[in-house]
């Protein structure tokens, strides 16, 4: 029986792969598949569920950029149910802090009832995601409570990226649904940039305990 399934969706593709081995021992990451974005509109992962062979998810990421410079800020969004919707209503409850290398102090993003999480990069700083030739964003993503019917899915996340030439960024943050909404079974997890289309290379792992 497959153990996961992993969509890559880009403006005119939609690849499907499916993992279907068998998975032994305890403790350990088990690689479920790569999928390599090349200026698509989206990245996205379904079929996960932490309620029977794993117990959460791990996603790295490398050389993520945006396909347009310095202007794009960094999204994901939960699918829910078995065919996918990704969830687009004002239920999603971030926060995450952008630290950069010459600016002094910490800048915190809280976004409660937003349509997405919002990963990283910052507006009012002026710093948005790399997509120039020496710039790429790279970091993990764990996965909690997915496939879920009586929790909410949860996600933390630690992202590095150099911008403006000469300016180190760090990301990290954490988002699930706001309580009251209720939304449960999140099987799905879509990246994209906030405008334009998005590179990068993105592994999927199953943490099994």
């Amino acid at each position: 029986m497959p153990l996961s399934k992993i969509q890559a969706e880009s403006m005119n593709l939609a690849d499907t792969y499916a993992f279907s081995g068998t998975v032994s021992g305890v403790g350990g990451l088990v690689k479920i598949s790569t999928v390599l974005a090349s200026n698509a509109s989206s990245v996205a992962f379904t079929g996960l569920d932490t309620t029977s062979t794993y117990s959460m998810y791990k996603i790295v990421m490398d050389d993520v950029t945006a396909q347009s410079d310095n202007s794009a800020l960094f999204y994901a969004r939960f699918g829910i149910g078995s065919t996918p919707t990704y969830n687009s209503s004002s239920n999603y409850n971030t926060v995450f802090v952008n630290a950069f290398s010459n600016v002094a102090g910490l800048q915190q993003q809280g976004a409660g009832g937003a349509t997405q999480m919002w990963l990283s990069a910052n507006s009012s700083s002026g710093y948005y995601m790399p997509g120039d030739t020496f710039e790429f964003l790279s970091g993990t993503m764990d996965l909690f409570r997915m496939g879920d019917s009586n929790h909410p899915p949860q996600t933390n996340w630690f992202l590095g990226y150099p911008i403006s030439g000469n300016v180190q960024c760090t990301a990290f943050g954490t988002c699930t649904f706001v309580e009251s909404s209720e939304i449960v079974n999140g099987t799905a997890i879509q990246f994209y940039m906030s405008t334009g289309n998005i590179n990068g290379t993105f592994t999927l792992y199953g943490v099994k305990s």
